[in-house]
């Protein structure tokens, strides 16, 4: 025990340092987004919010074909000696690839359900691009310039507020607004590439198919993982819509956004904690119990308390902030954040598993998962509503954890990278 308390008093000063910016970065795009969503919310109807949430849903959905994994791979590998190859060339696939992301999104988007091209098409290349800014972030992450990570979100973030704040004034149409997130993410692109060029990272277009194959290779099944994921945080909406409405997809919107707010705490955490854990394993072939434990801790404390305070305050934050016009979203929210302690502990199996290099088991586990929760919610939405919703996001948090659980005892027992 006094060994244990020996190791947990460093790794906790330390985690608690290189999380603070991790924290302003997360606090940050969460604030923004919840703003940016906010102002739709209250401006636009129900039907026509609805709508733009199922175009984010969608693109989303869409843009997790085309991440590869790369995110992961990036903040791993951030220390190997042909890093700017790799990148490279995983940039300028991604860049081909574009175009296929455009005609898919717009065969089902204006094709299928007719919404207007231009959301379409501001929304899709804000998603899009974004994928090129979290390849470009995940390598600060890795090389643990997490200040420069956090400047360039500020920086990126102040313009976007400062647009949103004249358009508003102005009272200019949503398609402004959704401008202004894309101009922020195109600058803050531009800024990530600066700072990748102080870190001696010159980046340019070069493609080799062998560095390219190599990578895919190790990334792929982390990517393949990151679809499931996406599959079963996002599919509800467009299930939502289509055995529903717009208009209860503008519902279980706005209570699952607010289920999703304590994330930020939890990405503060487990993002350090994947470099310093991949660093171990890299190093030793072990990670070490005293790190797990202790994450595990503070994520179910953190899960208790938001739970409780969702369920105090949750009515009261709703009204205030979106109006009675949502209060049908508020019992939703009561009961979605019972599923945070299986979303905390799952992120962390699957943070484990990347860290060892056993990306497969995210990979079958969020498969299975995202499998599950389709099954779910097109079996309940049609009987109980949005309440089929959240019984399938529920269930598939804890599956999903309870199965990647599993997998790490028995491949544990198999190599021992995990000795208490």
């Amino acid at each position: 025990m006094k060994s244990f308390i020996i190791k947990i008093v460093p790794f906790t000063r330390k985690i608690l340092l290189e999380s603070q910016y991790v924290f302003y970065i997360n606090l940050l795009e969460k604030i923004v987004f919840f703003v940016f969503f906010l102002i739709l919310a209250r401006e636009l109807d129900k039907t026509h919010y609805g709508l733009i949430a199922t175009v984010f849903a969608f693109t989303n959905i869409l843009n997790s074909f085309f991440d590869f994994g790369f995110g992961f791979y990036f903040q791993r590998e951030a220390g190997a000696e042909d890093l700017k190859q790799k990148l490279e060339s995983a940039i300028a696939f991604r860049l081909l690839l574009m175009v296929i992301f455009i005609v898919v999104m717009f065969i089902y988007l204006y094709s299928d359900l007719s919404i207007d091209p231009v959301i379409i098409g501001i929304i899709g290349l804000l998603t899009y691009l974004s994928g090129f800014n979290l390849i470009l972030n995940s390598v600060l992450y890795g090389k643990k310039k997490y200040k420069k990570s956090f400047m360039g979100f500020l920086f990126s973030r102040i313009i976007f507020a400062v647009l949103i704040i004249i358009f508003y004034l102005l009272k200019v149409q949503h398609y402004m607004i959704l401008g202004a997130l894309l101009v922020s993410i195109i600058i803050h692109l531009g800024i990530l590439y600066k700072y990748l060029r102080e870190e001696k990272l010159n980046l340019q277009l070069s493609f080799d198919y062998s560095v390219l194959k190599k990578i895919l290779y190790s990334s792929v099944p982390i990517g393949i993982g990151l679809i499931f994921v996406l599959i079963y945080d996002r599919i509800d909406v467009l299930i939502i819509e289509r055995f529903l409405s717009f208009e209860a997809v503008a519902v279980y919107s706005i209570a699952y956004s607010l289920y999703k707010v304590p994330t930020i705490i939890s990405g503060v955490i487990l993002t350090p904690v994947f470099t310093d854990l991949s660093k171990s394993y890299s190093l030793n072939n072990k990670i070490e119990p005293h790190e797990i434990l202790l994450v595990s801790l503070i994520l179910l404390i953190i899960s208790v308390v938001a739970i409780l305070f969702v369920n105090i305050f949750g009515e009261t934050i709703i009204l205030f902030f979106y109006s009675s016009k949502y209060s049908f979203s508020i019992p939703y929210l009561k009961y979605l954040v019972f599923a945070l302690p299986g979303l905390f502990f799952n992120n962390l199996t699957g943070v484990i598993s990347n860290s060892i290099r056993k990306e497969k088991i995210p990979m079958i586990s969020n498969g299975f998962g995202a499998l599950i929760h389709v099954t779910i919610n097109v079996v309940l939405i049609r009987f109980y509503g949005l309440w089929g919703a959240v019984a399938a996001t529920i269930i598939s948090e804890y599956f999903v954890f309870g199965l990647q659980f599993i997998l790490l005892l028995k491949h544990n027992f198999r190599y021992k990278f995990f000795v208490i």
